[in-house]
């Protein structure tokens, strides 16, 4: 697979040199290969997700000079936009240890860099994410995520958890399935830790991945941050001044949150949070409990 990949980019990008190419496995709407440490090549997988690049290539076009943090730049893209490259941008993942790692003054500047950031992406219009054909990628609503985790993924994690445990997920997602969202933004719509940087100096360096970029709920965006605690949470709403038009966005924020790492249980070895279900159960509990699940 990895020659047959690093055969498409000397073809693509004859200009582009390199000597070894590495394959992350991780993500399925694209292959992603990163060069020799250097340079990250983004392929989509399928004709879908064609258009979906393009609009992800629009939207970074839209954003780069409105934001202070590093986001892909796409110096190489392929005529048919099939494939494209950026040079990588360098930092570490924020997850918790690494969150937990800077003192509190850079825990305090990442936490309102990153409102800062979502509050200009949420404010770019629909149209910076129409595709070629004209549709237009939208974020799963409440009743979407509940009707999936009924469909495959409860049947994936019943075998893992006890029936006490699976009786709180059903009314969990009764509850969800009725949830409605507040204003309808431009969101990342997969921030989670792989996607936010921090850099050498512990600042935030940057954001990445953006192909799953939708209109909808932006409460999405703001789900991951309930893994650093609800001041974490408090802190990066302080800074996003968008959040005064939405009273709601915090509350559903958690509920994403939680349905976020429930559906983490389904994927066992390969969940990206790397979490045992013992682990998962623990992290949930206390938020399940404040939910009044």
């Amino acid at each position: 697979m990895i020659a047959e990949l690093e055969a498409r980019i000397r073809s693509a990008f004859p200009a582009l040199a390199f000597t070894h190419g590495e394959l992350n496995t991780y993500g399925e709407d694209n292959y992603v290969v990163v060069l020799d440490g250097a340079w990250v090549v983004r392929l989509p997988r399928s004709d879908s997700q064609l258009g979906r690049f393009a609009a992800e290539l629009n939207l970074l076009e839209q954003l780069r000079d409105r934001v202070r943090i590093a986001v892909p730049h796409y110096a190489f893209v392929a005529p048919d936009r099939s494939i494209g490259a950026y040079r990588l941008i360098e930092g570490h993942e924020m997850t918790p240890p690494v969150f937990a790692a800077l003192d509190r003054a850079a825990q305090s500047t990442v936490l309102s860099d990153l409102g800062e950031f979502l509050a200009t992406l949420h404010a770019l219009p629909q149209t910076t994410i129409v595709q070629p054909d004209g549709s237009l990628q939208r974020s799963w609503t409440g009743a979407q995520f509940a009707a999936y985790y009924r469909s495959l993924r409860r049947a994936m994690i019943a075998p893992l958890v006890s029936k006490p445990w699976l009786a709180r997920f059903d009314a969990f997602h009764d509850t969800l399935a009725e949830m409605t969202g507040g204003t309808e933004r431009l969101a990342h719509n997969d921030l989670s830790d792989d996607h936010i940087l921090i850099g050498a100096d512990g600042g935030l360096a940057g954001v990445i991945d953006f192909t799953d970029a939708s209109w909808g709920d932006p409460a999405n965006d703001f789900a991951y941050a309930w893994r650093f605690g609800e001041s974490a949470v408090d802190h990066l709403f302080a800074h996003y001044p968008l959040s005064s038009g939405d009273p709601g966005l915090k509350q559903r924020s958690h509920w994403l949150f939680l349905r976020y790492l429930i559906n983490q249980i389904s994927y066992g070895d390969r969940a990206k949070w790397n979490l045992s279900v013992d682990e998962a159960l623990a992290e949930l509990d206390p938020h399940m409990r404040k939910l009044g699940l």
